[in-house]
């Protein structure tokens, strides 16, 4: 049997709507940070995508 959880992709993914729990549930999976932390990055850098998942990796370094 299967443990893993399967997370359905959001129809438009290139934005991270976090008034959508589904798709705060898919981000938070697909990039590895807490919810937080992708409400963090989406205020500070805007809803597309690729700019959330660049401010999340910016981040990340030290």
């Amino acid at each position: 049997m299967n443990s893993e959880i399967v997370v359905a992709a959001p129809s438009d993914l290139t934005r991270v709507n976090v008034a959508l729990r589904s798709d705060i549930r898919y981000w938070t999976r697909v990039l590895g940070v807490s919810e937080l932390a992708l409400r963090s990055a989406v205020k500070c850098v805007g809803e597309h995508s690729w700019d959330v998942r660049a401010e999340l990796r910016r981040r990340r370094r030290p």
